[in-house]
């Protein structure tokens, strides 16, 4: 190629090139110019993003409560601080589902709310009932604020808890001791005496608790011989409750006494001077002779590989329709559906003390809120209501509204079968209190028929007592 061609083609190259550039050019300045007719948002148009691992706090509240006799909800909402509104719409709505026939009586209910500020009412969001059929009546509430409803088989509510949340479906439903079982009528004490032959005829007309009777009865059975002289002390405790409070025996040679006591968070029993229960256990088992099919804490669900929940009691297998017995002396305060508990018993037994039965296939005959019952009473039957993956009963123990582990109180190496700490102060206070009301009966043949040196196996209030406070 000659030189004159090889510069003709690169001033083509280079006119190329320019023609490229300014093609180029032109094409920014177009798009420049359309970008220039976009309206910029404006700053309140702009939503920020939303963390992934931090989702917005919710500011709902979900709420348990019972529901009254006659099936009213309006006044436990309004007790929630729910709107007025709300509650009296909500109440009207579940007047509705409970006029149809497959509802039975409602006996708990599930509300989530919602805040509306400070110092305002709270709004309702939803709202759930719970029967003793199992079946929940589900509220909506709808775009005009209205509530719709419908009848949903099987709800449940998540039971891994640590706090019991079970509510009090009667307010006749309180504690078979408290305080006032630890409090004498002082002129209502008294000493009475009998012998082996003639105990069943002394306790007898005292009025008190028959499976109280009977623990001290046979731990008095020991002593055998006819000679034996038994001092008994019965009066009635500032609830209005006749008991039989204390006994001391002996044959001349042994002495033994018993004191009944209602520590605050156990249940009631007899126990020595020492302050060690009779029996050896708090609670009675409630399904004597049942294996625990699962224990108390977390753990992990069957067939998965991660996942797991924190178990709040123990589980004792059984078929359908076996008994269940109460764990000790108490009062039903709950006995109705509750959500993934199924049919479940509540009972109170002393100030902070609670026991819970779940998954029944039904109820005792007799028994209800308020209801008091003895320990082995039957309460209800084996069953698998709720959330349950077969037959068993669901038992738990309830101490100040925290979930422990029942298994110590029903084992006799858990350690509760002895008072300790503040129990053990109380326990003390209580022989005190009465001591001094026993003392008042001097004229009448002393404490227990005899000088004070005498009176029990071991005196705890005295300065050589190895278990003197």
């Amino acid at each position: 190629m000659t030189r004159q061609k090889r510069a003709n083609r690169w001033r083509t190259v280079q006119n190329l090139l320019t023609a490229s550039l300014a093609v180029s050019a032109l094409g920014g300045l177009c798009a420049a110019g359309a970008m220039a007719q976009v309206k910029a948002p404006q700053k309140k148009q702009l939503k920020p993003a939303v963390s992934r691992t931090a989702p917005p706090e919710s500011n709902e509240d979900v709420q348990p409560f019972s529901v009254a006799a006659d099936g009213s909800v309006t006044q436990q909402l309004l007790a929630l601080q729910i709107d007025p509104a709300d509650a009296e719409a909500a109440g009207t709505a579940v007047g509705k589902a409970l006029s149809k026939p497959e509802v039975k009586a409602a006996s708990s209910g599930r509300a989530v709310l919602e805040s509306q500020g400070p110092g305002q009412p709270k709004r309702l969001v939803s709202l759930q009932l719970y029967s003793n059929t199992s079946l929940a009546v589900e509220l909506a509430r709808g775009t005009d604020g209205s509530f719709g409803y419908k009848l949903a088989p099987n709800a449940t509510h998540d039971d891994d808890e640590r706090v019991s949340t079970v509510p009090t479906t009667s307010a006749a439903a309180v504690p078979t001791t408290g305080p006032g079982a630890r409090s004498l009528v002082s002129d209502s004490v008294k000493t009475v005496k009998a012998s082996p032959a003639t105990l069943a005829g002394v306790l007898a007309p005292s009025g008190a608790n028959p499976t109280s009777v009977k623990e001290l009865t046979q731990a008095l059975a020991g002593f055998t011989q006819a000679s034996a002289r038994i001092d008994i002390v019965q009066g009635r405790t500032v609830d209005g409750t006749p008991r039989v409070l204390a006994a001391s025996l002996g044959d001349g040679k042994v002495r033994q006494a018993f004191w009944w006591f209602a520590p605050p968070n156990q249940p009631e029993g007899w126990f020595d001077d020492q302050g060690r229960r009779l029996g050896g256990t708090a609670l009675a088992d409630p399904r004597p002779g049942a294996r625990m099919s699962s224990p108390f804490g977390t753990r992990y669900y069957y067939g998965r590989k991660s996942g797991g929940g924190f178990h709040n009691g123990i589980d004792y297998e059984g078929k359908v329709g076996e008994p269940i017995y109460a764990a000790a002396d108490g009062v039903i305060n709950h006995q109705g559906w509750y959500f993934n508990y199924g049919r479940t018993v509540k009972i109170s037994h002393a100030e902070s003390f609670e026991t819970l039965y779940a998954h029944m296939s039904r109820f005792a005959d007799g028994m209800g809120p308020g209801t008091r019952v003895r320990k082995g009473d039957l309460i209800g039957y084996v069953g698998s209501t709720g959330r349950s993956t077969g037959p068993h009963l669901h038992f738990s123990v309830i101490v100040s509204g925290q979930f422990v582990n029942p298994q110590p109180f029903v084992s006799e190496n858990g350690g509760y079968g002895n008072l300790t700490g503040e129990a053990l102060v109380s326990y003390r206070q209580w022989q005190g209190e009465l001591k001094r009301a026993t003392d008042k009966n001097r004229s009448r043949g002393g404490w227990f028929g005899r000088s004070d040196s005498d009176a029990w196996s071991t005196n705890p209030f005295s300065s050589s007592g190895a278990d003197r406070l």
